[in-house]
């Protein structure tokens, strides 16, 4: 009998170890995945929270950067013109890169060492953790690819030449490009662009407009391609019929879908200059970009006489005849900014991407061109015709004029002083793109 329970009881012990060792693997297995669970979703806030303070960041540096942009108008529009031909003194306010924090992007061989203890204790006293770069650019120095329909000939004309040269160039000096593409028209691509941005619906290849898009239409038949706007970006032209990714590479960072309906000169990259005339080669595009940066030498182009100057004298261009294009030439200062700012925090990056207009500015410019254009097209100004009228008159009341002129000479110059003199903007300036990746 005791046997029989001795047995029993070991039994039991090895039924109760079976359990305890079941029970002890079940509640490890939860204690895993509630441990891994827990582990992701820390790993995921924390991503998210590392991702929002790059935001931020990025964010800091391009409310700043908008900050230097309204600084540097309001110190052209109050010193410029005392400043005279000396006004690019005030392009630092703008156009070198900033970092957050100094200390992390300057060597400490390259400033004194109580500038760095400065710039150290500055960044102690931040609370912000995160870090973030900016640049600021001109987007005067860029091609407008939406001037290919300006109702201005003279501008879209110049711009499809300086666009074809673009192409033409890269056939010419890049083997694998001109392997691959030396058969194309790519007239007939810019005739797409063309086609894309103006109002009608004939094709300038011939045929309508929406033949090009048939298969697009067909499987989207509530879309209207073409739209017959202006581009609203530059991605956009990955839509245009012809356009390849090879053509949209070539292109995407020497134009722009808000210029100044022209080329600034003293802005413009090695490429862009060199579309500009087939005699600016590579090195005379050097040489310009070098007497840009070389205040010794000049700096900055004044205005066009200095810029032919210096290529009449510095080269061995002919500038009788250069620019037969008629490719508009601006020496003046920047108005149009293109921001971009990278955060960084614990490895997470955020970039923005902003861009300001004046659009004051264009109005002005845009104005002087169809004024131009009329003029051409009536064959010269009339007013020359009634400048002998009244030769034989009597001049009994020329006393009377010259008295009027006297008087209303000081009031006629202090209202041309005023509407001379640019207003100081005040506020943020005008954003037309911000993008955040």
């Amino acid at each position: 009998m005791n046997k029989k329970k001795l047995k029993k009881q070991k039994n039991n012990k090895g039924i109760a170890l079976l359990i305890a060792i079941f029970s002890m693997g079940l509640l490890t297995f939860f204690a895993m995945e509630v441990s891994y669970e827990t582990n992701v979703e820390y790993v995921i806030s924390s991503q998210k929270v590392n991702r929002l303070k790059a935001y931020y960041a990025a964010k800091s540096g391009a409310e700043l950067s908008l900050l230097r942009i309204l600084l540097y108008k309001k110190a052209v529009a109050s010193f410029g013109d005392q400043l005279g031909e000396n006004k690019s003194m005030l392009d630092p306010i703008w156009n070198f890169p900033f970092a957050w924090p100094p200390t992390k992007f300057i060597p400490k061989d390259d400033v004194t060492a109580i500038t760095f203890d400065s710039l150290k204790k500055v960044e102690g006293e931040s609370s912000m953790q995160a870090t973030y770069i900016t640049s600021i650019e001109s987007e005067g120095g860029k091609i407008d690819i939406n001037d290919l329909g300006s109702d201005i000939k003279a501008l879209r004309e110049s711009t499809k030449a300086q666009i074809l040269k673009i192409f033409n160039m890269e056939v010419e000096y890049n083997d694998e490009f001109e392997a691959k593409w030396r058969n194309t028209n790519f007239e007939e691509l810019l005739n797409n662009i063309t086609d894309w941005i103006d109002e009608n619906d004939e094709s300038l290849n011939g045929g309508g407009e929406k033949s090009y898009y048939r298969d697009f239409l067909k499987d989207n038949p509530t879309e209207f391609i073409p739209p017959n706007r202006p581009l609203q970006s530059v991605d956009e032209l990955h839509m245009v019929a012809g356009m390849k990714d090879d053509f949209y590479n070539l292109l995407k960072n020497r134009i722009t879908v808000f210029g100044v309906k022209g080329i600034n000169i003293n802005f413009a990259n090695k490429d862009i200059l060199m579309s500009l005339d087939e005699q600016i080669d590579e090195e005379v595009a050097k040489e310009i970009i070098r007497r840009r940066n070389t205040p010794e030498e000049g700096g900055l182009f004044k205005n066009e006489d200095d810029f032919l100057s210096f290529l009449d004298i510095k080269t061995s261009i002919n500038t009788a005849e250069f620019n037969k294009g008629g490719i508009p030439l601006f020496f003046d200062n920047p108005y149009n900014f293109r921001i971009r700012s990278t955060g960084e925090f614990a490895k997470s990056t955020r970039e923005i991407e902003v861009v300001t207009y004046d659009v004051e500015n264009l109005v002005g410019r845009m104005a002087d061109y169809l004024d131009k254009q009329d003029e051409e097209e009536s064959g010269g100004s009339s007013g020359d015709e009634s400048s002998g009228e009244g030769a034989g008159e009597d001049s009994s009341g020329d006393g009377a004029k010259k008295e009027n002129e006297t008087t209303g000479n000081d009031t006629s110059e202090k209202k041309d002083s005023d509407k001379n003199k640019k207003a100081i903007p005040k506020g943020r300036p005008r954003i037309v793109l911000w993008e955040e990746k």
